[in-house]
C-alpha cells in the first residue's frame, strides 16, 4: 500500500520480494477476495476492500505504537525519577520553587519537566511520557483523572502608574477606570479567556479594539510596557514586582481551581506521589505570600 510494488515493499521490511508475494497470496486466499490488481505498467493497485482494511489497520498500528511507548515509559515509573508537565503560567511562576524543594529533599531522584498547553497534555499522559500534569480547571478528557489541589483568586494586573491614576480619578471604584484603558485579551483555548472577557464586558471595554495574545505570559509582558491591563492567576499575581506592577484581587469573578491530572489507567508511581504530596503546602505558601496590594 505504501510503496506500490513488491520489490520496494520487500526492501522496506527487509525480506525478499517472493516472501511479500507469498504473504499477499496467502492472505487473499484466506479472505476470499483480491487485495491488489496489476496495472499495465506492473504497478499494484489496491482494491476497494484493501483500502478499507488499510484504513482500519493503520488505526491498529497507531495503537500498537502507543502501546510500545507505554511499555517503555512504564519501565521508568519506579526507577528514581519524576516526569511532569504543566501549563506555562504554572511552569514559570510555581515549578521552580517545587523543583528546588524536591531536589533538597530527594537529591537522587531525577526530574523531567515539560511546559505544555492544556490540549497537549492528553497524549503525554496517556502514553505515560509524564507521570502527572498541572493545569487550571478540570481536564475534560474522559481517560484523565483531575484532582483539585487548591483554588485562588484571579487578579487584575496593571502598571503601578496606571493604577495610581485610576485611584486619583475614581477613588471609590478605581477598577472602573479600566473601561478606558486597553484590555490585553487572550485568544484560543486558554481556560482563563472567558473570565477575562467577562470582566472586560462588564466594565464596558471596547472588545473590538486592543491586542489579543495566546498566553497570559505574553499578555503580562505587554502590560508591563504600559499597553493596557489584563487578568492573571494567583500564582502570577504573587510574583509581580510591587515597584512597577499592581495586582488587584477580583472578588466578583469565580475562583480559579488548580488541578493535577493523570491517566486513569496508570496512576502516578511512588516518587511522583511523593512530589504531589508536597504541592498543597507549597501552593498555600504561594497564595499567602504578601500580594502586592493596590496603593491608596
Amino acid at each position: 500500500m505504501q510503496t506500490g510494488n513488491m520489490s520496494a515493499a520487500a526492501r522496506l521490511i527487509c525480506i525478499t520480494p517472493s516472501a511479500v508475494s507469498k504473504t499477499i497470496g496467502h492472505t487473499e486466499l484466506q479472505l476470499g477476495y483480491k487485495l491488489f490488481t496489476r496495472s499495465k505498467g506492473g504497478v499494484l493497485v489496491p482494491t476497494p476492500e484493501a483500502q478499507v482494511l488499510f484504513a482500519e489497520s493503520a488505526s491498529i498500528h497507531r495503537q500498537l505504537e502507543q502501546l510500545r511507548r507505554i511499555s517503555v515509559n512504564l519501565r521508568e515509573v519506579d526507577q528514581g525519577q519524576v516526569r511532569l508537565a504543566a501549563i506555562p503560567s504554572i511552569s514559570h511562576e510555581f515549578l521552580p520553587v517545587v523543583l528546588a524543594q524536591h531536589a533538597t529533599r530527594h537529591p537522587h531522584v531525577h526530574l523531567e519537566v515539560r511546559t505544555l498547553h492544556q490540549d497537549q497534555m492528553v497524549d503525554v499522559l496517556l502514553d505515560r511520557s509524564v507521570d502527572f500534569a498541572l493545569g487550571y480547571y478540570p481536564h475534560p478528557h474522559p481517560q484523565l483523572v483531575s484532582r483539585l489541589l487548591i483554588s485562588g483568586r484571579l487578579h487584575l494586573a496593571v502598571t503601578r502608574d496606571i493604577w495610581l491614576r485610576a485611584v486619583r480619578v475614581k477613588r471609590d471604584n478605581p477598577i472602573a477606570f479600566m473601561s478606558n484603558t486597553p484590555l490585553i485579551r487572550l485568544v484560543g483555548d486558554d481556560p482563563m479567556r472567558e473570565a477575562v472577557d467577562a470582566l472586560g464586558q462588564r466594565l464596558g471595554v471596547n472588545m473590538a479594539s486592543g491586542i489579543q495574545v495566546q498566553t497570559s505570559r505574553l499578555a503580562l509582558e505587554l502590560v508591563r510596557l504600559g499597553m493596557g491591563w489584563t487578568v492573571v492567576d494567583f500564582l502570577t499575581a504573587s510574583n509581580l514586582d510591587p515597584n512597577t506592577m499592581v495586582a488587584v484581587e477580583l472578588h466578583d469573578l469565580p475562583v480559579l481551581p488548580l488541578y493535577t491530572y493523570h491517566a486513569s489507567a496508570t496512576p502516578p508511581g511512588r516518587h511522583a506521589e511523593r512530589m504531589l504530596a508536597m504541592l498543597p503546602a507549597l501552593l498555600t505558601q504561594a497564595i499567602n505570600r504578601k500580594h502586592h496590594a493596590a496603593p491608596e
